[in-house]
C-alpha cells in the first residue's frame, strides 16, 4: 500500500499555484532584471566582425546559410564553391535546423555579420522568461525568479550566449517544450499540447541532445501514466496526455527518420557514425581521472558554488520526486541526465570544447527553482502550521526570504561570471586553450575586410597555412572561394590572391616571395598575386614591397558595446616607414620617408634608418627618446641581444610591446617568446587559479634570423588577461635542438619578467 499522497497546493483558475501579489511582483522584478542583463550580455559586440576561436563557428553557420540561398539547396556546405555543391559536400554530423533558421534570417535581412549572431541572441533573451514560466508553473513565482536568475550568472551561459551553434537553440526550444508539458498537465488544454510538441520538435531539429531529453520525457511519461498506480502522481486527463505522448513520439521518430534519409541520400551515414565514434573516444579512462583533468575548465564554467549547489539540488529533486510524488520534480533530473550524457559519453568532444557542458546551465536553473521551493516550504513550516487545501494563498515572507537567501550565493557566482564573459570574448570562447597560443584574428580580419573589395569579384583566394584559416576569415572575404593551406607559388602569380602571415612563414620563404613577386604588406600580412596588383602598386612602378599599417584607436562607448569591446578600431593607412624597413631587410631599394617620425613605432624605424645611413648622432638622439618612453628592462643575452624595455597600453585590447636591440642575426631556430602564469587567484573568487602556463607571444614579423646588429625591433604582444594575478616572462628560446641565448647577470634565471597584472 502506498502512503497517502501529500495534498496538492491550491491552484488558481489558470491552474497555477496560488501566490501572493507581493511575491509575484518581486519575482517578476527579479526576472525582468535577469532577462535584461542576459539580453545585454548576449547582444554585446553583436554587430562586430566575426573572429577566431569557437565563435568562428557562427561564421561557418553564416557561410552555410549563404550557400543554401545562393545555390537553392537544403543541405549545409561549410565552404564557398564556384559551382553548385553536390550532396557529398553536405555536413551531416548534426541536424540542420540552425542552418535553416540562419538562412531564413539572411533571406529577410541580407548578408551581415549580425545575422550570424542574431538567432542566438534572440533565443538567449527568451531563455530566462521561459525558465521563470516553468518555475512559476511548477512551484511558485519566487522559484521561477530563482531559475531565471541562476541561469544568467553562470560563466558558461554568459560566455556562449551569442554563439549561434547548437546549445543555445536546444536549451531555448526544449525549455519551451517543457513549459508546454507542465501547463498541459495542469490544464489539459490543446494549445499547451501543441506548444510542448512544437518546442521539443524544434529542439530536436537543433541538435541530438534534444532527442535524449525528449526520449527521457516520453519514457517518464509512459511510466507515469501507464505503469505506476494512478494515485502515485495523482489524476491526469488520460486522453489529452495520450495525445501529447503519441504526437511527441511521432515527431521524434519523424525527425530522426528525416535526417537518416537525408544523410543516407548524401552518402554520409557512415561519416555521422564515425564522427560520434571519434567524439566518444577516450572512454577507457576512469571518469574520476577525466574530470580531474578538466577541473579548471569545470570550475571556470560554473564556479565551485554552483557545482556544490547543483549536486545538492540533484538529491533534493530526487527526494521530492519520491517522497512528495510531484511529477514535475522529474524535469530537472531529466535535464541533468541529458547534460551528463553529452558530457560523459562524448569525452573527446568535452576534452577540446570548453562549452561542451553548456546544458548543465539549464539543469542548474531548473534545480534552483526546486531548491527555493523547498526552502520556502521549510520556512513556512517553521513559521506556522500547515494550511488546509483551499485556504488563503501562502504568505510572501517565506518565499521571498528563500529567494533572497538564494540570490546571495548567485552574487558570488556572478563575481566570477563577469570576468569570464570578457575573457571568453577576448579569446573567442577558448579561455586558456590548455596553454596553446591564442589568435583573436582582429587585425587579420580587418586586413581581409580591407582587401576583399579591392579584389576582382571572381578572384579565388589562396592562403598559406600560417594564416591559420578559419570560417571567420572565409566569411570576411565576402563569399569568395578560399583555398587554405596552399603552398607558396613558384613562379607565376596566382590568378586571384595569395595571402600569408609572415609571423608563421619561414624566413627563407619570405625571402623567396619578396624576391619574385610584388607584395602588398599590411602589418605582418602579405598579399600577392595577379588580382592584387590594383590594391597597392609599388611606388613609382618599382618592383618590391609596398607596406601599410594599422592605425588603432579605442572605440567609443556605443562602438564598444555594439561592435567591439575587446578589439580596437582599426584603419589601414600607407606606411612609408614600414615600407623602408621591409625593403631594407629583403634587399630591395628603399627610400627613407620624407616626413619626420611621430609615433614610437616610427621613431624605432627612424632610428634604424639613421644607423643604416651612418648618422650615429641622429640614431643616438632617437634612441634616447625611445628609451625615455619605455619601462626599462635592461635584460642582456650572451649573443648581444638586449631587451631595452616595454610599453603597456590598457584598453579594449591591451597590448604589451617589447623593444629589442639586436646583437645581430640570431641562430636559425631562436625566437623571442613570451609566456604567462597565474600566480594567485582573483580576490573574492571561488574558482581555482589557472594552473596552465600559456604561450602569449606571437613570433616577430621580421624573423630574428634577419635582424641587424644595433637595430631596434618591436614585439607587440596582445594581452588577454586571465582571472587572478598573471605574470608575463620573456626569453629567447631555441625552437629545435640548438642552444638558446642565455641571460647575463640574471642569477641563472632563464627569462625576465616583463609585466604583472592583478
Amino acid at each position: 500500500m502506498l502512503p497517502p499522497r501529500p495534498a496538492p497546493r491550491p491552484a488558481d483558475l489558470r491552474g497555477l499555484p496560488v501566490a501572493s501579489r507581493l511575491e509575484t511582483r518581486a519575482a517578476l522584478a527579479v526576472t525582468a532584471v535577469a532577462t535584461a542583463w542576459f539580453a545585454l550580455a548576449a547582444a554585446w559586440e553583436m554587430f562586430g566582425p566575426l573572429l577566431a576561436g569557437h565563435y568562428a563557428s557562427s561564421a561557418g553557420v553564416g557561410i552555410i546559410a549563404e550557400n543554401m540561398l545562393r545555390w537553392e539547396i537544403l543541405g549545409p556546405v561549410w565552404e564557398y564553391t564556384a559551382s553548385r555543391p553536390a550532396p557529398a559536400m553536405y555536413y551531416c554530423h548534426h541536424p540542420w535546423g540552425i542552418f535553416w533558421t540562419t538562412a531564413a534570417f539572411m533571406e529577410v535581412f541580407g548578408r551581415h555579420d549580425v545575422i550570424c549572431r542574431l538567432p542566438a541572441v534572440l533565443l538567449s533573451a527568451a531563455t530566462p522568461p521561459l525558465l521563470y514560466a516553468i518555475g512559476r508553473s511548477v512551484y511558485r513565482p519566487a522559484a521561477g525568479a530563482a531559475a531565471a536568475a541562476s541561469f544568467v550568472v553562470l560563466p558558461i551561459t554568459l560566455a556562449f550566449a551569442n554563439l549561434n551553434a547548437l546549445e543555445v537553440p536546444v536549451m531555448a526550444w526544449t525549455l519551451l517544450g517543457l513549459w508546454g508539458y507542465v501547463r498541459l498537465t495542469q490544464t489539459s488544454r490543446r494549445r499547451y499540447l501543441a506548444v510542448s510538441a512544437l518546442g521539443l520538435a524544434l529542439g530536436m531539429h537543433a541538435d541530438w541532445p534534444a532527442f535524449v531529453l525528449t526520449g527521457g520525457l516520453l519514457t517518464f511519461g509512459a511510466i507515469r501514466a501507464y505503469l505506476l498506480p494512478k494515485r502515485f502522481f495523482g489524476p491526469i486527463h488520460e486522453r489529452r496526455y495520450a495525445q501529447w505522448w503519441v504526437l511527441t513520439a511521432f515527431l521524434a521518430a519523424l525527425t530522426a527518420a528525416l535526417y537518416l534519409a537525408l544523410f543516407h541520400q548524401a552518402g554520409k551515414l557512415g561519416d555521422l557514425l564515425g564522427s560520434y565514434g571519434f567524439r566518444s573516444s577516450g572512454n577507457a579512462e576512469p571518469l574520476a581521472k577525466v574530470l580531474a583533468s578538466r577541473r579548471y575548465w569545470i570550475e571556470l564554467s560554473f564556479t565551485p558554488i554552483a557545482i556544490a549547489a547543483g549536486k545538492l539540488a540533484a538529491i533534493v529533486c530526487a527526494a521530492r520526486l519520491v517522497l512528495l510524488r510531484r511529477e514535475h520534480d522529474a524535469l530537472p533530473l531529466l535535464y541533468l541526465a541529458t547534460a551528463t550524457v553529452q558530457y560523459v559519453v562524448f569525452r573527446q568532444g568535452a576534452d577540446i570544447h570548453i562549452f561542451w557542458p553548456h546544458y548543465f546551465g539549464a539543469y542548474f536553473a531548473l534545480a534552483a527553482a526546486a531548491l527555493v521551493e523547498t526552502g520556502a516550504a521549510l520556512l513556512e513550516r517553521a513559521a506556522a502550521a500547515p494550511r488546509a487545501p483551499g485556504a488563503a494563498p501562502p504568505p510572501a515572507g517565506p518565499a521571498l526570504v528563500a529567494l533572497a537567501l538564494w540570490l546571495a550565493p548567485l552574487a558570488a557566482v556572478l563575481r566570477d561570471g563577469l570576468p569570464a564573459l570578457r575573457y571568453a570574448r577576448e579569446t573567442g570562447g577558448r579561455f586558456n586553450e590548455r596553454g596553446h597560443l591564442i589568435h583573436s584574428d582582429g587585425a587579420k580580419t580587418a586586413f581581409l575586410r580591407w582587401l576583399a573589395p579591392r579584389l576582382p569579384e571572381d578572384a579565388p583566394v589562396e592562403m598559406h597555412e600560417g594564416m591559420k584559416a578559419t570560417w571567420a576569415q572565409v566569411w570576411a572575404l565576402g563569399g569568395r572561394v578560399v583555398k587554405p593551406t596552399r603552398p607558396a607559388p613558384k613562379e607565376t602569380p596566382p590568378r586571384g590572391a595569395y595571402l600569408a602571415d609572415t609571423r608563421f612563414l619561414l624566413d627563407r620563404d619570405q625571402a623567396s616571395l619578396a624576391r619574385r613577386f610584388d607584395i602588398t604588406a599590411v602589418g605582418p600580412f602579405w598579399a600577392l598575386g595577379a588580382g592584387v596588383g590594383a590594391v597597392a602598386p609599388p611606388a613609382q612602378g618599382a618592383r618590391g614591397i609596398e607596406a601599410f599599417s594599422f592605425r588603432e584607436r579605442e572605440p567609443g562607448l556605443l562602438a564598444w558595446y555594439l561592435v567591439s569591446g575587446t578589439e580596437p578600431e582599426r584603419e589601414i593607412v600607407p606606411d612609408p616607414f614600414l615600407t623602408w624597413e621591409l625593403r631594407a631587410h629583403f634587399g630591395q631599394p628603399a627610400e627613407p620617408p620624407a616626413g619626420p617620425p611621430e609615433t614610437l613605432e616610427q621613431k624605432r624605424i627612424a632610428h634604424n634608418i639613421a644607423l643604416a645611413a651612418g648618422d650615429d648622432a641622429r640614431a643616438a638622439a632617437l634612441l634616447a627618446e625611445i628609451t625615455a618612453a619605455l619601462t626599462p628592462l635592461g635584460a642582456r643575452f650572451d649573443d648581444g641581444t638586449e631587451l631595452l624595455g616595454t610599453t603597456f597600453h590598457e584598453g579594449a585590447r591591451s597590448l604589451l610591446t617589447i623593444v629589442v636591440r639586436a646583437g645581430g642575426p640570431a641562430a636559425s631556430d631562436v625566437a623571442l617568446t613570451v609566456r604567462s602564469r597565474v600566480v594567485e587567484r582573483a580576490p573574492l573568487s571561488t574558482t581555482m587559479a589557472d594552473p596552465v602556463d600559456r604561450e602569449v607571444g606571437l613570433p616577430t614579423a621580421i624573423s630574428p634570423q634577419r635582424w641587424r646588429a644595433g637595430f631596434l625591433y618591436a614585439d607587440p604582444v596582445p594581452i588577454r588577461k586571465r582571472p587572478g594575478t598573471e605574470v608575463f616572462w620573456a626569453s629567447l628560446r631555441a625552437r629545435g635542438r640548438g642552444r638558446a641565448p642565455r641571460l647575463v647577470d640574471s642569477g641563472g634565471a632563464p627569462e625576465v619578467e616583463v609585466l604583472r597584472l592583478r
